[in-house]
């Protein structure tokens, strides 16, 4: 017996508000705009979304790769995702039961099935580095490391010196505004912080928003090779244009551009 539409469950495709860094690689790159925020959370639509995977490699942070069993006509909504400063813990069997409504004695709906990934048909085979006397690269680049430090509280966060900041503009206009790029480099000291080219770091500027609560991590990406503005020492750099308008065009001065 074949259960209700209505009572199917849901792979429900969610955002964590925690380690995103707001950088809208997601809802640009959605081919079926199922993502969409406001001036907090990156969202997504259980209605729109078709699982593409699309925004998945993108996200520079994996929050974009988190997901919920729900029933699909209890789908978390756009609005419900939109207050969330976490996301919300993964029901129970028998919560997910309860939550449908499903009557004591009828078969338990199966979760819909996951769309299967596409075989690929292009013929071409994996890239092999050996095969072009690549050298043996700095134990950094053994893999990507992220999320090392983050606003978790199983993480942590780790504090840098700046070292250097060199204006690389010119004092200017554009589109009727002042504006200025700094090249900043940042040290570590004694802390691991291992990149690799084409990573990017979060940074939690200092105090709170305008409803109390603290800032969420800006991305900016990394602008020096793995072994850093100067080998041998434990840095990297970032390229930093400042911040002068809002998504909506409106005129503000970006909370983390300005405080780096």
């Amino acid at each position: 017996m074949n259960a209700p539409a209505e009572l199917v469950f849901i792979k429900q495709h969610l955002i964590d508000p925690e380690i995103c860094i707001r950088c809208n690689t997601c809802e640009a790159i959605c081919p079926v705009q199922a993502i969409t925020h406001d001036s907090r959370n990156y969202v997504v639509d259980a209605e729109k979304c078709n699982w593409c995977n699309d925004c998945i490699s993108p996200c520079p942070t994996g929050s974009i790769d988190n997901y919920r069993t729900m029933p699909r006509i209890k789908a978390y909504s756009l609005a419900e995702q939109l207050t969330w400063d976490e996301l919300p813990a993964e029901l129970s069997a028998a919560e997910r039961q309860a939550l449908a409504g499903d009557s004591a004695g009828e078969p338990r709906p199966e979760p819909a099935a996951e769309p299967v990934a596409q075989a690929d048909t292009t013929g071409q085979s994996a890239f092999n580095s050996a095969a072009f006397g690549a050298t043996v690269p700095p134990w950094s680049a053994a893999h990507a490391y992220t999320n090392l430090y983050g606003p978790k509280a199983a993480q942590k966060t780790v504090t840098a010196t700046v070292v250097g900041n060199v204006r690389v503009t010119e004092v200017g206009k554009q589109a009727g505004h002042d504006y200025d790029t700094h090249h900043i480099v940042l040290d570590f000291g004694s802390m691991p912080f291992p990149v690799l080219e084409g990573q990017s770091i979060g940074i939690i500027p200092p105090g709170a928003d305008d409803k109390g609560r603290p800032h969420h991590a800006r991305q900016y990406s990394i602008a020096s090779p793995r072994n850093g503005e100067r080998p041998g020492y434990n840095n990297l750099s970032l390229t930093i244009k400042r911040v002068l308008e809002d998504h909506q065009g409106q005129p503000v001065r970006g909370v983390a551009s300005n405080f780096m």
